[in-house]
């Protein structure tokens, strides 16, 4: 249950992220293109700061610690918010959080990945109890900002960084077998592999769209005069559909190849994105929810499946380190594109998101022709 309890804690403080974070940074004084350029320079953050701890965990093999370490700093970053004042202050420090949680979920995978076997574990399980805590999450604060105001975002996220400190005191170190020492050399090697770099140019990409969509949706929802409890349930429903997604995991990737799920949450994107790029009104946005089972469940299923499949054990902090990286790469030029463009019309931001999901989906089926020729896009990682 270790695993469960923790990513139901990680989720929900991803949750409060992506949902409700824009609107408190707002209050303090920031305007919607300047958080998204702060939300854009927080992905970028992640591009240097998730390989670099993957590379110190697999050469340490000290992941736990590391996890553990990056949560405490956490706290006391988010902590320190709630204190001070001043958009510039506010920026600068809720950078520095950001650059403390950005590896922890490629940590917390590579962690999860490399037990899956010793512990009986499906991924698509344990990750069904992040979608869960997130639709709980999002639900809670929704509310409770109705009923107070958005200084309950932040009491809320302390609340929940010190259960991920809780929770992942239980974590395995990593995998039960101790895995040699590695070299630079060795994981630029190993990530130079032509199948894991077209990964990263489909799947991040669908990824990337998310971030965009975590940064403008509540505002194009207010915009649309929904409230922010209302806000709350529309997360729930996208959610509650991803559950199902990752609790079917196991059949999907037992009948698809990875890169055809991609393809398929490529797919979804496109028209996920497009609708509501046209309309924010009710009946399109149930839609747009229900597809986020395929735009997030299904990339992430197929991300997971690619990843354990290909990539060596000694490698998958690395790996996934790299990934997240990748993809928040494109989702700070992604958000900083859309912020220019949020000024003209929300609208336009998802059309602009709908598009790259179709060039993920070119690449997502260069992939399959691959894997269609036998060898599923490269042979293992090393």
């Amino acid at each position: 249950m270790v695993f469960y309890a923790f990513y139901f804690a990680l989720y929900a403080q991803i949750a409060i992220g992506i949902t409700f974070m824009p609107l408190w940074l707002k209050d303090q004084g920031l305007s919607e293109a300047t958080i998204g350029t702060c939300l854009a320079a927080a992905a970028t953050i992640a591009v240097v700061v998730n390989p670099l701890v993957g590379t110190v965990a697999d050469r340490t093999h000290r992941n736990k610690a590391i996890l553990i370490g990056l949560i405490v700093c956490a706290t006391l970053a988010t902590l320190a918010l709630t204190a001070i004042s001043g958009a510039v202050l506010v920026a600068l420090l809720f950078l520095t959080y950001r650059s403390f949680i950005s590896p922890l979920v490629p940590l917390a995978e590579s962690i999860l990945i490399a037990n899956l076997t010793a512990y009986r574990l499906d991924f698509g399980q344990v990750r069904a109890w992040g979608s869960a805590s997130v639709v709980a999450t999002t639900l809670l604060c929704g509310f409770l900002v109705d009923w107070f105001d958005t200084r309950a975002i932040l009491w809320l996220l302390l609340a929940i960084l010190l259960a991920q400190i809780v929770t992942s005191k239980g974590l395995p170190a990593r995998a039960r077998d101790a895995q040699p020492l590695i070299t630079t050399a060795a994981i630029l090697s190993a990530l130079s592999n032509r199948g894991f770099l077209m990964l990263l140019g489909s799947a991040a990409i669908s990824q990337a769209c998310h971030g965009v969509f975590y940064a403008y949706s509540t505002f194009r929802w207010l915009e649309a005069g929904h409230s922010t409890s209302t806000i709350g349930i529309f997360w729930s429903i996208g959610v509650g559909v991803e559950i199902v997604a990752f609790v079917f995991g196991g059949r999907i990737t037992a009948r698809l190849t990875s890169r055809k799920i991609i393809v398929i949450a490529c797919i979804a994107g496109i028209l996920r994105w497009g609708i509501f790029g046209l309309s924010a009104e009710l009946a399109p946005t149930l839609v747009v929810q229900i597809l986020q089972g395929a735009t997030l469940g299904l990339t992430q299923i197929g991300v997971a499946s690619y990843i354990r499949q290909n990539i060596a054990p000694a490698f998958l902090s690395s790996a996934t380190g790299v990934y997240w990286a990748s993809t928040g790469l494109i989702t700070a030029l992604a958000i900083l594109i859309s912020a220019r463009l949020y000024p003209i019309s929300s609208s336009y931001v998802f059309l602009f998101t709908a598009m790259l999901c179709a060039v993920g989906t070119v690449v997502a089926a260069l992939m399959m022709e691959k894997s269609n020729r036998g060898n599923d896009g490269g042979a293992s990682l090393p």
